[in-house]
């Protein structure tokens, strides 16, 4: 790419991902289906024709957002998984870390989904939204088996459903940190996802039995 093809397309990126944060602000704001293209428009300090060229309807504006921030929160597990080379429970421990402050800081999100963005929309944009969601999946599965290569779990583990345990532990708590203002315990809640995942909940109240019988002695 030469440097005037390069001048050219910089603005254009950083247009459509003014539109993308104005959109993802109002959305938050509103919801789904009260806000106007007009309005993100106003709010990306843009014309409504050059809203329309580079989305052709509110759906495709949606698509954007959910498509930029799965691809992101993606991107910065796999970063995860290729980077790091501690041993597993750290390994978890980071992954995990970083998959709820991740949420922390897309508190807007919430507010989409609350106020109805899901409803009505396509089958396209939900085949569209399931196939992000396996490639979320997948890396979820790397690191199950790294745990189950480097010898944490039974070798008879059943990847797919530990990995759907996982997934599941990752969005409830995730949704209370961008749900609940002020959350912002990441740390701690990362450390009982590691511990709840490595150990399970009866090795974890053996070992507070333990201590509290040390304690009274």
């Amino acid at each position: 790419m030469t440097t005037e093809e390069q001048l050219v397309e910089l603005p254009e990126i950083e247009t459509k991902e003014r539109i993308l944060a104005a959109a993802l602000k109002i959305f938050g704001e509103k919801g789904y289906h009260p806000t106007t293209m007009a309005e993100i428009a106003e709010a990306a300090n843009v014309g409504k024709g050059t809203l329309y060229w580079y989305f052709s309807s509110k759906e495709d504006l949606f698509s954007g957002i959910i498509e930029q921030l799965i691809q992101t929160i993606n991107l910065k597990l796999r970063s995860v998984l290729e980077a790091n080379e501690h041993p597993f429970p750290e390994l978890l421990l980071t992954f995990t870390k970083v998959f709820l402050d991740y949420s922390y800081n897309q508190r807007q999100l919430s507010r989409i989904f609350m106020g109805g963005g899901p409803l009505g929309l396509s089958n396209e944009l939900r085949d569209r939204m399931f196939s992000w969601h396996r490639e979320f999946l997948e890396i979820n599965i790397e690191l199950i088996q790294r745990g189950l290569k480097e010898g944490f779990f039974s070798p008879s583990l059943e990847v797919e459903k530990v990995v759907t345990a996982f997934t599941g532990l990752l969005f409830a708590f995730g949704g209370r940190q961008f749900m609940e203002e002020n959350w912002n315990q990441v740390d701690a809640e990362a450390v009982f996802i590691r511990d709840l995942i490595i150990q399970g909940i009866t090795q974890q109240e053996k070992s507070r039995e333990g201590c509290d019988g040390e304690e009274n002695q």
